[in-house]
């Protein structure tokens, strides 16, 4: 969807640049951690979920200036995430085009501390709310955003219990999925809140959000499945399987493959892998899932005041 990712980069850029500007500004005395944070800032290019803050705001009939600290508290705390998942993960390059990344330029260590610098720097600016906005509504936004992103830690310590876990059902992984979208609720449900959204208005865009956040995380369940092979055996190898081939794990010989790969971190049985899950019916399964999510996000719309751009967000 071209004209989607047009309108999300729009709306999203200018708030991720003003962030890491932000970062680049600050007192950092080591010239590796500067290298480290101002490579990480070039390359990250996660616009959507600021975008989703300032549209949301927008819905509820808000002022977008409103929303922009906490926006950039959380496009900050989203890298920081980001930066410590690749630590948890290994990943050393970005599968696509093996470019490597900050864990694999820089190593664990500064890698661990420039997630930090980024926790630091973007919680410090929900400071500033207070400059726009009563205490007391502040004290909520900032609950909402600690909630969230508490329940998405919680996400990723418990799906470190999935990996290399042939017994993984699909309500089990739906769990954490769902947990995992925590931090999308959030964006939603601050973006409404800065723009004085009722309360039905907060939990219907909280709703959208949490949704929304999940069958994103799906879609790109599908793409590592089906359409990156390097990415599939990463997460085979060392991370939680995406659903598809968890709901393959009721072939016993789709589970030999994935385990024979998993002790010898050979990707030999990728291919005859792969003839499997292309034709058990798992892609399907997983595309209704995600269209389940999509419809329950589209109606949670129908309960705010001008739900017309968000709405694009669903064209196909």
């Amino acid at each position: 969807m071209p004209e989607t990712r047009d309108l999300l980069k729009e709306i999203g850029e200018p708030i991720v640049k003003s962030a890491f500007a932000d970062v680049a500004n600050a007192e950092i005395p080591s010239a590796t951690a500067r290298s480290a944070l101002m490579s990480f800032s070039e390359r990250w290019k996660d616009y959507s979920r600021a975008a989703l803050m300032v549209m949301c705001c927008e819905a509820v009939g808000g002022d977008p200036a409103a929303v922009m600290p906490a926006a950039k508290a959380l496009v900050l705390s989203g890298g920081a995430f980001d930066l410590h998942d690749d630590i948890v993960d290994g990943s050393m390059l970005r599968t696509d085009k093996g470019i490597p990344t900050t864990l694999g330029r820089y190593g664990q260590n500064v890698t661990m501390l420039a997630g930090d610098a980024l926790l630091i720097e973007g919680l410090s600016q929900l400071y500033l709310l207070s400059k726009q906005m009563p205490l007391e509504k502040v004290g909520e936004i900032v609950r909402t955003i600690k909630n969230g992103l508490y329940e998405l830690g919680s996400a990723e310590v418990d799906e470190l219990e999935l990996v290399h876990n042939a017994n993984v059902t699909p309500d089990v992984y739906l769990r954490i999925v769902r947990m995992k979208a925590a931090d999308v609720e959030s964006y939603t449900r601050v973006g409404a809140m800065a723009g004085g959204g009722s309360a039905e208005e907060i939990d219907a865009l909280g709703t959208f959000g949490r949704m929304l956040g999940m069958a994103v995380i799906l879609r790109d369940d599908i793409e590592d499945a089906f359409n990156d092979k390097r990415e599939l055996f990463s997460r085979i190898a060392k991370e939680s399987l995406p659903l598809p081939l968890i709901y393959s794990l009721d072939d016993s010989l789709c589970v030999k493959k994935i385990t024979a790969m998993q002790a010898t971190g050979d990707p030999a049985e990728l291919d005859a892998l792969l003839g499997i899950i292309e034709n058990n019916g798992s892609f399907e399964k997983t595309k209704a899932c995600i269209q389940e999510l999509l419809q329950q996000s589209k109606l949670a719309l129908l309960h705010v005041k001008d739900p017309s751009k968000l709405l694009t967000l669903f064209n196909e």
